[in-house]
């Protein structure tokens, strides 16, 4: 081969590779990051629910174990719950929520509700966090807060990686209270 010829071949890959990187990075799916991605962005995302103004402290915090599909929305995204946070996610969410209260990790939320929908742990509070889902702006991450009565919030936080780590940036979509 000519060195024309080798460098038409380098360039024809080239345009091929981008093609190929452009279609899946478009193809819909939602990039969902690395776990270590994961991991920062939800343990900002809940930090930044438990400082924010007018919730009542909590002695306690209950967090789910999966994914919360009503994390984000009144109305959850599927019937079933979501897939089990990894360790590395478990253990950057611990390290957030240890600096407020301590934490309690638990499977189904409906099995730590009275009746009338409190926490069965006086004081408690039920945590969820949702699939964070990256895109060119950063990333969004569904939260949820529970009290029963007292209390209830959920909402998506807008999310950018800056030099000291991934920051809260604000919410995008509703807030819903109760």
């Amino acid at each position: 081969m000519t060195q024309m010829s080798v460098v038409r071949v380098r360039i024809v890959v080239l345009v091929a590779f981008a093609v190929v990187v452009t279609a899946c990075s478009s193809s819909g799916v939602p990039n969902t990051g690395s776990d270590a991605d994961r991991a920062q962005v939800m343990s900002a995302a809940v930090a930044e629910l438990l400082t924010r103004q007018g919730l009542p402290s909590s002695t306690s915090y209950l967090m789910q174990s999966n994914l919360d599909p009503y994390a984000g929305t009144a109305t959850p995204e599927s019937n079933t719950k979501g897939r089990a946070l990894t360790e590395t996610e478990r253990s950057a969410v611990e390290t957030a929520v240890r600096r407020f209260a301590p934490i309690r990790w638990i499977d189904d939320p409906a099995d730590w509700m009275t009746e009338d929908l409190r926490p069965t742990i006086e004081g408690s509070a039920i945590l969820g966090v949702g699939e964070p889902v990256f895109d060119a702006d950063g990333a969004l991450v569904p939260v949820r807060l529970w009290c029963g009565g007292t209390c209830g919030i959920w909402m998506t936080y807008r999310l950018v990686e800056t030099d000291q780590g991934w920051q809260v940036t604000g919410n995008e979509g509703e807030i819903g209270m109760a």
